[in-house]
Formats: structure tokens, C-alpha cells, sequence
């Protein structure tokens, strides 16, 4: 067969196969409208908690107004004690308890410490920081009320009785996330992920050997068995993704309000050698299961373990020295590094040699791979 032949025969097989055009465009189109949902709002606001106030003072009653101000919670209920409110957590009316203890308001104009404290649903680490944070930044107002008055009460001015609460300001610039939100920070390494598994998928079920099936019904033979059949298939789907790949990095982060910084040229230099060893690994995968519906269900069930692993979700210093060496191997752990450092805080493409190189050996080896097995296979047939 000629290369032209090649081509339309490969084109025809992907076209022809709705599980695979599903995934490549569907997948690839969903994933980019519903996953960022979730997290449109970034952080979590308006918390429902629950007020036990044991001191019942004109003090205790400010602190609970100043509270439900916060844009981190609103206090929904108010409970005589703290056992009341295990049936609000239970039907999920309440996310957290804050317990004001008796002789809060004696305790401020002594000049003590009083203790609140707070009870939060800690299963969700947003939930429960979003509720201390509020809880904190309330606490910290109110007692700055009362040590400037009771400045004032001495003759001290006001400008004067500020300093000497407050001697230094603290002005904290987030950086490479504006909006400290969960949003910023997770949706551009998983639709790294999302295109290395779709893209799997693909390849896989594309590089069924000819012993397999797709979908039950018998592959070409002659079109698998040729080495030409890959190069076509791995021109193809590189080109197709390499469009996915540019939307996802650049007009699907603009939708969700993502800031990106990067060249586009010199995303594609990156997302070049990450879409040829995917389309590699994917070939070795459908070579070695032979079955398109098990390529899907174990490209799958390895999300979220790439997911955790990838350095940017659990950071990698925190991992075991084993699990990140078999990090490497996955496409995705690196390319997730390098576009978040290139288009989310803006590093000097030098800085990503280290990674392009990486992604360029992971090709020539995954590819390299699926070749050898091609021919081999093409040798006993």
C-alpha cells in the first residue's frame, strides 16, 4: 500500500469507530465544558454554621453578628450546647459549630485571651480551613476593637492608638493565582491528564493487534500488520490533539478565567514529544490487551492515581522516592510540570529543557517500542 492508501485507511478506521471518535471529540469537548463547573465560584462562601454562645453577653452577641458579615460562613442556628448540633451535621444543615465560652466579654476587658472553638467537617480541607479562616479573621477585628478603645481611654489618639496595636501592615500578593481559587489552581493540570488519557484510549483501541477485535468485529490485517499503518496513525491523531491541545491551553482556560502566560510556540514545542509518547504508550497498551473495552476500563481506574502523582495536586516531595521514579514514566507527570511552569507562572523556556527532553526520550522510547512489536508481530503472521 502506498501512503496515501495508508492515511485514508487509517483516517477510516478512526472515523469509522464511533467508541474512539467519541472519546477524541466528545470526551475531549465535555470534559473541557463540565469539569471546570464545579469549581466556578473557586473557593467555598456562606458556610452554614451553628453559634453555641455559653457567655450570652452584649460582647459574644457582636462577635456572632461580625461572624455572619464574613463572606466565609453564615451562622444559621443557635444551639444551647455542642452535642445539639450532631443530627445538623448529620443532615448536612450545618458544615461547622463555633463555641463562645462563658466570660468571653469578662476575659476582653481584662485583657485575656479568651478560646473559641470551632468545629468543622475537616473531610473537606476547603470546608474546614474556609470556616477557621472566617472564624480568625473575625476574632482578629474584634479584638483589635477593644485594645484601640481601651488605648483611647488613656488619651491616646487615635492614629497613635493604631500604630501601637498594629505596628506593622502586612500587604500578602498571591502569586500565579490571583484568586487563591481551587479552579486556578487544578483545572489546567487536568486537562494535561484529560488529554493523555483520551488520547490513550485512542491509540489503544487504534493499535488493537489484528489477533484482537474492535469491538468484536476482525481488524484489517494488512493495515495493522504494515509499520506504515503507525506512522499514518500516529500523524493523524498527533495533528488532531495537537488542535485539542491549544484549545484546551489556551481558549478553554480564557472561558474559565484562568490566567495563562505562555508563547503558543513554545507550548507546542512541549506538547509535540507529550503527544508522540502518548500515542506510543497507547499503541504498546492496545498491543498488549487486545480488548478496546479493558484499554478503557484501566486507562480509567489509572486517573486518579496519575492524578496524585503528577506534583501538582499532592507535591512530590511528599511522596514516596519510589512512586515518584515511577512517576517519570507517565507523559503526563512531566508535560502537567511543564505547562503549568511555562503558562500558569510564566517560566523562561530554558528553564524547561530538563522536561523537553524528558518528553522527547519518553517518545522515541514508547514509539520506538510499538515499532519493534509491530514488526515482530508482522513476522510471525
Amino acid at each position: 500500500m502506498n501512503w496515501r492508501d495508508v492515511f485514508i485507511s487509517e483516517l477510516r478506521r478512526l472515523f469509522s469507530n464511533p467508541a474512539v471518535v467519541f472519546t477524541v471529540f466528545g470526551g475531549i469537548i465535555i470534559y473541557s465544558l463540565l469539569y471546570p463547573l464545579p469549581y466556578a465560584n473557586q473557593l467555598p462562601r456562606e458556610l452554614h454554621v451553628a453559634i453555641v454562645d455559653h457567655d450570652q453577653s452584649q460582647q459574644s452577641r457582636t462577635f456572632i453578628r461580625m461572624l455572619d458579615a464574613t463572606p466565609q460562613v453564615k451562622v444559621v442556628k443557635q444551639l444551647g450546647n455542642e452535642t445539639e448540633s450532631s443530627p445538623y451535621f448529620a443532615s448536612a444543615e450545618i458544615e461547622g459549630v463555633v463555641t463562645i465560652p462563658q466570660h468571653f466579654f469578662r476575659d476582653l476587658l481584662l485583657g485575656k485571651s479568651p478560646v473559641v472553638s470551632v468545629g468543622g467537617d475537616a473531610s473537606f480541607f476547603l470546608t474546614y480551613g474556609t470556616i477557621v479562616e472566617g472564624v480568625v479573621a473575625t476574632g482578629s477585628t474584634l479584638g483589635a476593637q477593644v485594645k484601640v478603645q481601651r488605648t483611647l481611654t488613656h488619651d491616646t489618639p487615635m492614629p497613635l492608638a493604631t500604630k501601637q496595636y498594629a505596628p506593622f501592615s502586612l500587604n500578602a500578593v498571591p502569586v500565579f493565582n490571583p484568586t487563591m481559587g481551587y479552579g486556578d489552581y487544578v483545572v489546567p493540570g487536568v486537562f494535561m491528564l484529560i488529554l493523555q488519557q483520551t488520547l490513550l484510549i485512542a491509540s489503544g483501541m487504534l493499535g488493537i493487534s489484528e489477533s484482537g477485535s474492535h469491538s468484536g468485529s476482525a481488524s484489517n490485517p494488512v493495515s495493522a500488520r504494515n509499520s506504515k499503518s503507525l506512522w499514518a496513525r500516529t500523524a493523524i491523531l498527533a495533528a488532531i490533539y495537537c488542535i485539542m491541545a491549544m484549545y484546551y491551553l489556551g481558549a478553554s482556560l480564557d472561558i474559565n478565567g484562568v490566567n495563562r502566560m505562555a508563547d503558543p510556540l513554545q507550548l507546542a514545542a512541549v506538547i509535540l514529544p507529550f503527544l508522540l509518547a502518548t500515542i506510543g504508550l497507547g499503541t504498546l497498551i492496545g498491543i498488549a490487551i487486545k480488548r478496546a473495552e479493558m484499554i478503557t476500563l484501566i486507562v480509567l481506574l489509572s486517573s486518579m492515581p496519575l492524578l496524585f502523582i503528577a506534583g501538582f495536586v499532592w507535591p512530590s516531595s511528599a511522596l514516596p522516592s519510589w512512586l515518584n521514579i515511577i512517576a517519570q514514566f507517565a507523559p503526563s507527570t512531566v508535560v502537567i510540570q511543564a505547562t503549568l511552569q511555562l503558562n500558569q507562572m510564566g517560566a523562561d523556556f530554558q528553564s524547561q529543557l530538563s522536561h523537553l527532553t524528558q518528553l522527547w526520550l519518553q517518545a522515541a522510547g514508547y514509539l520506538g517500542l510499538a515499532f519493534l512489536f509491530k514488526i515482530r508481530l508482522k513476522g510471525k503472521h
